[in-house]
Formats: structure tokens, sequence, C-alpha cells
């Protein structure tokens, strides 16, 4: 036993982990347990938890401080007291860290009810048990590899501050606050400028090679009605990955014929990548072009469609409405950034915006534009995650979308959406911030699942707004506010998927919260991120559709699976 002991001794002083900071991190490790917007995956799970047992660590040591500090010195216990209680406090000091790890392995075997109930609330398969008892150890590692690094960066600023001290005859005092103020400002420069700057670059270099790159399936189009095809003033060489896959992508005319039993139209897709142009106006007038030159104000309908990140279209999106239409649609985009759609949100959103409004603005413009004796095209508007936040940046308000375009279907909106964000503040009072009513349904609607607007009769003035987000969905709920204010959503009966026991507790929920951003597409279809079930429903109610019921649903629903086998999502 005294062997036993002197090893643990041993150890807590090589270690000398802070009992305080343990407990807290045991704290932060059980709240990163608890049920969230979506499931994760145990190597992903054991990522956060590691991070969260981190930071409570350090808010741990922090409470220790200002206890040892301010409080304790005020405390005068008796003699007898004071021997039991640094006996006691000795004991927590030796045992802690084992304590630490036997909690950790318990709370991540008690925790698994949960995160099945999470599974089963978005209809996703649950993981073997065995998966999640790695948890713990991935935690465990993530958490000693973050102490060790932040002891390491202790250790040299005390090294700074003895030489400081040493080299200019500084007090210790004067020396740690030269120290702290140097380090802080390092700091500051490093994560606001180095940082994201190199970050960024080292994105732009991966995503740039990226955009070059050739998919397998991706050729060249041999119609007029594509860009980069015959007699196109755009080069299919420089659409960029995502532009070249949304040309030549999708049934043509034949084929869109032969799977719907009747005569359809060769569809019309036009797009201008980064390396067409250098503005966007430039990109946009190219687009503008590219619809004369097909004659697209022949078509029944022109969707324009503001890109996600790298210049991506929804294949699903794009098919379901060539469906719908039988090929007499023109749908038309533009590429505005290599990057990724999460890393354009966090650093491209104005480039987005821009591109967006120069878009809209421009395809507004050649509609207006056309003689008075040729035939105007219905003008749809489409947008996916980052997509919508492009194309609001092109209106005013509600009034102006509905003043300028014949139907919006937008789909997973950010929660920095300027209009939506205002709809939803001033919904009809007792609706849900999950699916808001907003001058009772007339003039925008928002639903978690467009399918309820099969066979609906309910007075919806055209033209028709329609937002479709979901109540697990973290980009439509994730803000900076989550830190210290209880959202709307949270203090509201759970909206469809949600688990009943997710609970605001400030901070700990923004931290849910921002890691189920890295894990938005974690669920199934009709869950989190991911729309693509709901796209037709969503274009049925858009462009007013009649007769759409359940029987034409599925009849469609049919042809689009069947449409979409030979075509990856992207």
């Amino acid at each position: 036993m005294t062997r036993v002991l002197d090893t643990l001794r041993r150890l807590w002083d090589i270690w000398l982990p802070s009992v305080t900071g343990l407990t807290v991190a045991a704290l932060a490790a059980w709240v990163s347990l608890m049920p969230s917007l979506l499931p994760r995956a145990w190597h992903y799970q054991g990522i956060v938890t590691g991070v969260s047992m981190f930071v409570g660590y350090g808010v741990g040591v922090a409470l220790r401080t200002l206890w040892r500090k301010f409080v304790a010195p005020q405390i005068k216990l008796h003699p007898d007291l004071d021997a039991l209680g640094n006996k006691l406090l000795l004991f927590a000091r030796l045992s802690a860290p084992y304590v630490l790890v036997v909690y950790l392995i318990t709370a991540t075997a008690t925790a698994i009810r949960w995160q099945d109930q999470v599974s089963d609330l978005v209809e996703s398969a649950r993981p073997p048990w065995a998966d999640y008892m790695r948890i713990p150890w991935i935690a465990l590692a993530i958490f000693i590899g973050l102490l060790v690094a932040a002891r390491g960066l202790r250790r040299l600023y005390q090294l700074f501050v003895r030489v400081v001290s040493r080299k200019f005859k500084l007090g210790e005092n004067t020396a740690r606050l030269t120290g702290a103020v140097l380090a802080t400002v390092l700091a500051f420069g490093i994560v606001q400028g180095v940082v994201p700057r190199l970050f960024f670059e080292a994105a732009n270099r991966i995503s740039g090679a990226q955009n070059t790159e050739d998919l397998p399936g991706t050729t060249r189009p041999t119609v007029p009605e594509r860009s980069g095809g015959p007699e196109s003033v755009v080069n299919f060489d420089d659409l960029g990955l995502q532009g070249r896959r949304f040309v030549s992508g999708g049934l043509d005319q034949a084929e869109l014929t032969d799977l719907m039993e009747e005569p359809a139209e060769q569809p019309i897709r036009l797009y201008a990548g980064l390396e067409s142009a250098e503005t966007d106006d430039d990109r946009s007038a190219l687009v503008v072009e590219e619809l004369n030159r097909t004659r697209a104000w022949e078509r029944e309908a022109v969707v324009i469609v503001p890109t996600t990140g790298t210049g991506w279209i929804n294949p699903h999106a794009a098919q379901a409405i060539e469906l719908l239409s039988a090929g007499d649609v023109a749908i038309v985009g533009t590429q505005y950034s290599y990057l990724p759609s999460w890393i354009s949100f966090l650093a491209d959103r104005e480039k987005a915006e821009a591109a967006g409004r120069s878009l809209i603005e421009a395809v507004v413009g050649w509609r207006q534009s056309l003689p008075p004796d040729v035939h105007h095209p219905n003008l749809y508007l489409y947008g996916e995650s980052l997509g919508t936040q492009a194309g609001e940046a092109a209106f005013s308000g509600i009034r102006d979308i509905r003043n300028t375009v014949d139907g919006v279907l937008w789909m997973g909106p950010p929660n920095s959406n300027r209009i939506w964000r205002s709809l939803v503040e001033r919904r009809d009072p007792g609706t849900p911030a999950t699916e808001p009513v907003y001058a009772d349904g007339l003039l925008v609607r928002f639903s978690e699942d467009p399918a309820e607007f099969r066979d609906d009769d309910t007075p919806w003035i055209p033209p028709h707004v329609l937002y479709v987000q979901h109540a697990t969905d973290p980009v439509v709920w994730w803000t900076p506010d989550l830190m210290f204010d209880r959202p709307a959503w949270l203090s509201e009966p759970p909206g469809k998927g949600r688990h009943p026991g997710m609970t605001y507790m400030p901070v700990f929920t923004f931290f849910q919260v921002t890691a189920d951003l890295g894990n938005a597409i974690g669920g199934s279809q009709g869950y989190g991120h991911l729309y693509d079930h709901q796209i037709l429903d969503g274009w049925a109610a858009v462009t007013g559709r009649e007769e759409w019921d359940d029987d034409e649903f599925v009849r469609f629903a049919r042809l689009h699976d069947r449409a979409m086998e030979s075509q990856e999502r992207g």
C-alpha cells in the first residue's frame, strides 16, 4: 500500500493537476455528452468531449486561483478542522486523476441512452455500443495533449518573465505584468491575424487546386443549351469543378422524355466560373449573354441559384425543377469562391452577398428589358444554406422580394440571414420559432416539412416565398447570442426531431450547437442540414403546382430517384 501511495505521489508531483480543474472538467465532459441537435460519431464525440474537458479545466483553475487569492485568506478554521481538511485535500489530489478516468467511462456508458434516443429521433442508425466506449479514450488523449501544450506555453511564459526580470532589472510583479501584456498582444495578433491568414491561404490553395480537377463522368456539353457547350460564350474549362459538374449533369431532352413518358424540352443550364471573368458583374453579364444566346425567354421559367461556397448547385434541386417542368426551364448560377461553404461562411459572407446581389439584379434586369411582345418567363429564386444569404442580399425586405420575383424556395437559412431573422422575430404571437407563422401565412411561409402543403387550400397570396428549416439544423439556430441568451426555440416545445432533454445552459449550449455545426449532416434526410428529399414538395409549393397530392409526390419522387441514380450530390 505504501508503495502504491508513493507512486501516486510521484505522478502527482510530475503533473500537479488541479482538483478544482479536474472537477469542472468532469462537469464539462458530462455536459458534452448530453443531448444536442444531432447524433455524433464516436470519434467526433471524443474530440468534442476532450476539448470540453480542457476548457472546463481552465475554468476550474481560474476559479481555484480566485478562491486562494481573495476568499481563502478570509477564512479561519480550527487547527483540527484545518488538519482534517488538508488530509482530505491530499487524498483528493492523489485520487482525482484516476477518479476522472473512471468517471468518464461511467458517464459515457450512462450517456449511451441519450445518444441512442437522438439517433432514433432523426431516424439515424444507432452506432454499436462498443463504438461509444471508445469515446473516453479519445477524449482523454485530446485533453492530455491540450493540457501538455498549455503547460508548455506556461513554462515559456515563466522563462520569459525570468529573462526580462534579470536583463532589465525589473521587479517580479512588473516583469509578470509585462509578460502578460506581451503574451496577450501576441495571442490576439496570432488569433486575429496570422492564424486566419495562414488558414485561409492554405484553404484557398487547396480549394483552388481542387477547382481545376476533372471529375469522373464530367464531360463538355454537346448541346447549345449548356454553358461550355457549342456556341457558348463561356469556356467549359473556366467553369470550375462545381460549374463543370452542374452543366454536364442532369438528364437531357431524350432522357427526360424517356423517363417521363411524355414530350420534354432540353433543359437550359447556364453558369460562369471564377475563371470566366474577373468580377461578379462581369460573370453576371456573361450569364445574361448566355440567356439571350439560348433564347431562355421562351422557357416557362428561369431559376436563379446563388451558389454556396465552391460554386455548388444542389443537383437534387436542379433535377427536381427540370422534372416538374418537363425541361421547360433555364437554371443560372455563378461561382464566387473556391472555398467550402463552412469556410466561406466565416470568411466570405460579404463576397457571397455581393455575388448573389449581382446575379439576381442582372437576371431581373434582363427579364425587365425584354420587349413587350416577347414572352416573359416566370422568375424563381432557389438558395440553400449560404446561398439563401446570398439571395437575400439583393432585397430590402419581403415586400421587395414579392415585387421582384415569382417565387422563392430557400432551404436551411443561416441564423445570420437579415430578412429571415426579422420575419421570425416578428412572427404571429403564439407561433414557434422553429415553424413560425408570419401575417397568417399570406405573404411568406416557414415549414419543417413542405409535404404539409400537399392538397393545401389555405390562402397564400402569390408569389409564394417559402423557407424550409429543420428544428435540428444547427446552421439555422447557431448564433453567438447562445453564449448568454436563452433562444426562443429552446424555450418552446421541441420541434420535429429535437430531443426534449436538450435544455439551455449559458455558455455550454453555445459550445454544444457549435459542435453540431461540424456535424450538420450527421442525421438522415429531413433532419439537420439535409433537405434533398423535401425539395420536390418545396418546388411544388413555390410554383403553385395544381393537383399536387400524395400520389403526384410519389410518382415524381420515383422519377427523381431514377434520375439521380447516375448523379452524385457533390
